[in-house]
């Protein structure tokens, strides 16, 4: 038998770590709004925007109490691309990952919307299934 994982099961057991590490904070129902609506975000907003607004709201260079649902969701996709992503793309922990997107090919850009996007398919289904309560998101 073959030990051989596919992207999507990767995608799919980081996605559920992801949502089981908020699933008991005080803001996993903002989380689990706030994950819903990405995909969203990304079609109409680009992922490079989308991204800039989590940076801005989850004021993620900064560790005071701000929008901890936004910081943490910013948190799983840089880790996400660092770690699992198939596409070959980096990001410092020092790093805004919007600064590096926007340094980043039209190609490489368009594949890693994409992937972001798959990833996120899967983190709005744990979300739905594991976190009880919705609250508001931004």
């Amino acid at each position: 038998m073959s030990t051989v994982r596919t992207i999507e099961q990767k995608r799919s057991e980081f996605a559920l770590k992801c949502v089981e590490d908020v699933r008991e904070k005080e803001f996993a129902g903002n989380y689990k709004g706030l994950v819903k609506k990405f995909p969203m975000m990304v079609l109409k907003n680009g992922l490079l925007q989308t991204i800039a607004f989590l940076e801005a709201k989850g004021k993620v260079q900064k560790s005071d109490e701000s929008e901890k649902e936004h910081k943490e969701l910013y948190k799983d996709i840089k880790k996400y691309l660092n770690e699992v992503s198939p596409i070959s793309f980096t990001v410092a922990d020092d790093q805004l990952l919007s600064k590096a997107l926007s340094e980043t090919s039209v190609v490489q850009y368009r594949n890693i919307t994409s992937d972001i996007l798959a990833f996120a398919k899967w983190l709005g289904r744990y979300a739905e299934a594991l976190i009880e309560k919705e609250e508001k998101s931004g």
